[in-house]
């Protein structure tokens, strides 16, 4: 019984291995004989961008600089296409001769075997402008952000050069309406060299992009100041007679604000006048001195007039409280506006002039102004500026600064 169930099986097994091999052999020939047509879709190909040399050397640009890509389809026998991959599929448009304007351009695609067949292409082809590629020069303008500390203050910023050169197609450097640099000043204490990045902007203040900037960034140092309040004093080349007080001279105003180093303000309680001739006081030739600045020290306002002359019963100081103020905002920079950000329903000035002059003044002519020279978008705190008016000397401005926020318009 044994024998008969091992022939029957040894009787199956031969047919078996049979259709196993005619199966294989079928399958070789479907696949190497036959070998039937496929078709293969690829998503987003880059597409290479030739001929860009050539508009260089003609003087022109491409406008579109974001990438390109292209959807394709191919068709061939099954054997080339299974050695199709992303790497041997090459898809460009050639620039070369074009002049400038809007332009269709094709794309062109080419591939590893030519028994593979492009039958689909999505874009046909893809549109471009090309311009001509200018150059400008223009002035770099320094913008802050922030502000220091109080009693701080920021000197004249020197830049490491004045002017770079922009270069693009045309209309975008048609566009560059300024060039700046932002500088962050927030919480500075120490004089700093900054490498700030160069942006051009648009008349909208808006960042104009696809420009070349040479170089594209540049050095900027910030002095940055310690500030101090000290009362001026009155320095004789003699002594008053001695009928005569020295606190019958009255000098306007009674203190400077000075700058400089933090060890070197903090040994200084006063600054002096330059020495005063009693003589020429008496005379009236004498109505304004300068003052001695002690070494590593210099004025906030070097501009400030110091006048002096004798009291008499005539001339005298007045604290003025004026209500709802109208303060005006100038140099705001173009393209942006000013607001206060906390209403002032007063200010309290004090002032020092004859009694008849102090005796005009009113709302009306006391005018109030923000300064926003080089100011940039943004919050600010800005000191609070009288227009001069002759003969009449401000002691102080209460308050004296203001906080602001300038927006575009």
């Amino acid at each position: 019984m044994k024998e008969k169930i091992k022939k029957l099986k040894q009787s199956n097994l031969m047919p078996k291995i049979l259709s196993l091999v005619i199966a294989i052999l079928l399958w070789f020939y479907v696949m190497n004989v036959v070998d039937p047509q496929t078709r293969r879709s690829f998503k987003n190909v880059p597409v290479r961008i030739e001929g860009l040399q050539d508009l260089r050397r003609r003087g022109l640009t491409l406008m579109n600089t974001g990438d390109i890509h292209v959807n394709l389809e191919l068709q061939g026998n099954r054997s080339y296409m299974d050695r199709v991959n992303s790497s041997n599929i090459q898809a460009y448009i050639n620039l070369e001769g074009l002049r400038k304007g809007e332009q269709s351009i094709p794309i062109h695609v080419t591939n590893y075997n030519d028994n593979v067949k492009v039958v689909g292409k999505d874009p046909l082809s893809v549109v471009l402008s090309i311009e001509e590629n200018t150059s400008i020069r223009e002035e770099v303008e320094i913008k802050t952000i922030g502000t220091l500390p109080e009693g701080y203050i920021m000197g004249d910023m020197n830049k490491s050069q004045e002017r770079v050169t922009i270069s693009g197609p045309k209309s975008l450097t048609d566009a560059v309406h300024s060039l700046v640099a932002y500088v962050n000043i927030k919480d500075r204490t120490q004089t700093t060299v900054l490498s700030c990045k160069l942006i051009p902007l648009d008349s909208d203040l808006e960042k104009i992009q696809g420009l070349t900037i040479e170089p594209a960034s540049l050095e900027v140092e910030i002095p940055i100041y310690k500030t101090k309040t000290v009362p001026v004093t009155l320095n004789f080349s003699k002594a008053p007679p001695d009928q005569i007080s020295q606190d019958l001279v009255d000098i306007q105003p009674k203190t400077a604000t000075i700058k400089g180093n933090t060890a070197v303000l903090k040994e200084i309680e006063e600054i002096k006048t330059k020495p005063i001739s009693w003589e020429k006081l008496q005379e009236g030739t004498l109505t304004s001195i300068e003052l001695e600045k002690p070494q590593g020290v210099n004025l906030v306002n070097e501009k400030q007039i110091y006048q002096i002359r004798l009291k008499s019963s005539q001339f005298e100081d007045r604290t003025m409280t004026i209500t709802e103020p109208e303060i005006r905002f100038v140099n705001v920079g173009h393209g942006l506006q000013g607001q206060i950000l906390t209403p002032l329903h007063g200010i309290q000035i004090r002032l020092s002039a004859d009694r008849e002059k102090l005796n005009e003044l009113n709302k009306d002519n006391l005018k109030f102004y923000l300064d926003c020279k080089g100011l940039s978008l943004g919050d600010h705190q800005v000191t609070i500026k009288m227009t001069p008016i002759e003969g009449v000397h401000i002691s102080s401005i209460e308050p004296s600064k203001v906080n602001i926020t300038l927006s575009k318009e």
